[in-house]
């Protein structure tokens, strides 16, 4: 039997451009750390979702995957400015898929992603 997956949350994150209308990922990241932990959150440039947001939600926003037991922290942390514009419960279809970017950065002996607060847990 395998074990049950935790429960994800997609968060959609509002992210600040550089000069040049690119993603700062350096200040992203200084952001995510700050407001759920350090790692406690994986993000991708791609929307994992079977029915992806509606465009205007999506624009100038970057899905960041975390447990759902760090949520309420998110959101309790994200300042009055409001950057994480709106939160989603995963499916097991799109965790097996952040399952599968985690893999990508993270891969373990077993053949299976880590992901980071799996890691860091351990």
């Amino acid at each position: 039997m395998e074990p049950v997956e935790e429960s994800l949350r997609c968060l959609g994150v509002r992210f600040p451009q550089d000069a040049d209308g690119e993603i700062d990922s350096t200040e992203l990241k200084i952001y995510l750390n700050r407001v759920i932990g350090p790692n406690q959150w994986l993000s991708t440039m791609q929307w994992l979702f079977i029915e992806p947001p509606s465009p205007e939600d999506e624009a100038d926003t970057i899905p960041v995957v975390v447990p759902e037991r760090v949520v309420s922290r998110a959101f309790r942390n994200d300042g009055p400015r409001r950057r994480i514009l709106f939160d989603y419960r995963t499916t097991p279809a799109e965790t097996r898929r952040w399952r599968w970017v985690a893999f990508q950065v993270a891969s373990n002996p077993q053949g299976r992603g880590v992901f980071p607060w799996e890691a860091a847990d351990a």
